[in-house]
């Protein structure tokens, strides 16, 4: 944007993106034939029967004229609130549902395209690998997604929102956010149910991003999950190759970058895997059971060093 940064009037504020707003109405453009298939109006033939995929009313097509496109209209009034909005939401959410189940149940991976809209930074993560099921419309907390993925723990991983033509409130990003669920957003136009995999494959936002140095990212916290886990080293004073013990951060989206252990997290590590045996948290910082501790002296193997003992404590010292 140049000059004072004022936006035209063409774009709204969505979020953290722009989103360019539609200056035509939406219409009722989708039926159903005689047979149940689901046609657009262009395929439509005169004086054919024609009915709503919603409410299974009577449709009429419409002709173009000097202010609309070709449409379907409901041959009477309807109380069902069918309109161009909710049809389009349903038949979008219903083959959305039939490609992610099927993707699910064949154990195919579903990459998604995003970049974060403040580093820059490009995504391609596939959202189904821990997802081992879905449903839609179920309430979280008073908030409901229109499709949730959820894990093999019954926890609710990711959320996916449809929209037309509005914008979630700050409240409702920030919900999804304290709850650790990614939330992906999907914006909608008129025939967009017709294209389903391109939109679900490059979303309008994901609230998600691994980039540490990102101001994005302090918001993400909650989504990403620390995993311990066990590695072979080499040690580099006496050669032992031994178990060490490191962590993944972890996400739905799977794994962000490996890290060491904190401080508080140390003593977790001797309980799990030592199992009783006699350790200090100095033996895990990488090096695992093999004895080499850090000092001020250098990196110390207890195996190797006749300069060195560790004391009942648990503390290292020089020998006299």
């Amino acid at each position: 944007m140049k000059g004072n940064n004022i936006l035209p009037k063409k774009y709204i504020t969505f979020g953290k993106h722009l989103w360019k707003a539609m200056g035509k109405k939406l219409l009722h453009t989708t039926g159903c034939d005689e047979e149940g298939n689901i046609l657009h109006v262009s395929e439509a033939e005169k004086g054919g029967t024609y009915t709503c995929p919603l409410c299974g009313d009577r449709l009429i097509t419409r002709n173009e004229g000097k202010t609309q496109r070709p449409h379907f209209a409901h041959f009477k009034k309807t109380e069902a609130g069918c309109n161009g909005e909710s049809l389009l939401l349903f038949l979008f959410r219903e083959k959305a549902v039939a490609l992610l189940k099927k993707h699910i149940e064949q154990k195919m991976a579903f990459p998604v395209r995003w970049s974060c809209p403040l580093c820059n930074r490009p995504y391609e993560k596939d959202i189904l690998q821990q997802v081992t099921s879905l449903s839609t419309e179920t309430n979280i907390d008073g908030h409901q997604p229109d499709i949730t993925l959820w894990d093999a723990k019954g926890r609710p991983l990711i959320a996916i929102k449809l929209l037309v033509r509005r914008k979630l409130t700050k409240k409702t990003i920030h919900f999804y956010e304290d709850k650790g669920i990614i939330l992906i957003q999907i914006c909608l136009e008129e025939d967009d149910w017709m294209q389903v995999e391109n939109k679900l494959a490059t979303p309008a936002s994901v609230t998600f991003c691994a980039n540490a140095e990102c101001y994005n990212f302090q918001f993400y916290q909650n989504c990403i999950r620390r995993e311990y886990y066990q590695q072979k080293f080499k040690c580099k004073k006496c050669g032992k190759v031994v178990d060490g013990y490191m962590v993944r951060n972890t996400s739905a989206l799977g794994i962000i970058g490996l890290d060491r252990l904190r401080d508080n997290e140390k003593q977790e590590i001797v309980s799990k895997f030592f199992r009783g045996k006699r350790a200090t948290t100095a033996d895990i910082l990488v090096y695992g059971k093999c004895r080499c501790v850090p000092h001020s002296k250098g990196l110390v193997c207890l195996n190797k060093s006749d300069d060195f003992k560790e004391t009942r404590q648990g503390k290292i010292t020089k020998r006299k």
